[in-house]
């Protein structure tokens, strides 16, 4: 690789940008002769004049435009990447923005393993809503949708499978619960921003005119989960974050069927040539998480 000098091609680009030998000077913090002879050494390794000095001020000759801007595209890419490698310091935290129900349910319960695996990286973790752009200063986020999201890369994490959940308290305390038509007898809890979703489930599990008289609506579906391990009526879980509630026993599953609906949660970041080694690790860990964690495992047993 034959290159010109690096030193003649900045003052150079400068030059050109000003449009002048002695402006330049003052930006570079050099003496006018001295970018004169930064030009001519360019010139002469071009084998060509890039400007004309019988001009006042200075002015680009054809070839000095057109080596212009290919050297300003050149040094605006070294210096993104120099941006971007400068991001990996090892004392900057790795900023996750993710949403409630995804940081409670999954993020916060696996993050000692990330932890564990990266003792010295620090981990700021702010929430929104899945709806809102990610902010500036994060990282990476996790958020729920179809995508694309322009100027960002997706990966798909987990998929939007219902499931009926209620505590085993309720199941026993209550009507039996062993046919989907019998949950015209039962509360149903549900996501006040998400009133559809049992309707998709009861459609799913063949009885999609169920008349349903007893309903409670929280602002979230954390708060219908909280209420369903209280022992207030029964939930839809997802899968791939009730496991841990089952395993416990906080939660049963009393009817098998699973309906999958729209919407995906996705890790999402911006679309860089190179990307900073805390996102690259993070990215790495959660990724090998997802393939081997139970949400895939029931994903290919469907």
């Amino acid at each position: 690789m034959k290159l010109p000098p690096l030193n003649s091609v900045r003052t150079f680009e400068v030059a050109g940008r000003l449009g002048s030998f002695f402006r330049a000077a003052e930006e570079l913090n050099v003496t006018p002769g001295a970018v004169s002879k930064q030009i001519a050494l360019l010139e002469d390794f071009v084998g060509t004049d890039l400007f004309e000095r019988m001009r006042k001020p200075v002015r680009l000759t054809a070839a000095g435009e057109a080596y212009l801007a290919s050297v300003r595209r050149a040094l605006a890419i070294i210096e993104e990447s120099t941006r971007e490698i400068q991001m990996d310091e090892a004392d900057k935290p790795l900023h996750i923005w993710s949403s409630r129900f995804f940081m409670q349910k999954w993020l916060v319960p696996k993050l000692a393993s990330f932890q564990a695996a990266n003792p010295n990286l620090e981990v700021v973790i702010t929430t929104g809503l899945s709806s809102e752009p990610m902010p500036a200063e994060a990282d990476i986020g996790i958020r729920f949708g179809s995508g694309p999201w322009a100027g960002f890369k997706a990966h798909a994490l987990i998929g939007m499978r219902l499931i009926p959940v209620c505590s085993p308290r309720y199941l026993a305390s209550h009507p039996p619960l062993d046919a989907p038509a019998a949950l015209a007898r039962h509360t149903l809890l549900q996501n006040l921003y998400r009133p559809n979703d049992w309707g998709d489930w009861l459609r799913h599990a063949g009885v999609p005119s169920l008349p349903i008289t007893n309903r409670i609506s929280f602002e979230s579906s954390l708060a219908a989960y909280s209420a369903a391990m209280e022992g207030l009526g029964v939930a839809l879980g997802r899968c791939g974050f009730i496991e841990d509630d089952l395993a416990a026993g906080r939660l049963v599953t009393p009817l098998p069927m699973v309906a999958e609906t729209e919407g995906a949660f996705h890790l999402v970041y911006r679309d860089r040539a190179r990307q900073p080694l805390r996102l690259a690790r993070f990215r790495r860990w959660i990724l090998d998480e997802i393939a081997n964690g139970p949400a895939r495992a029931k994903a290919e047993q469907a």
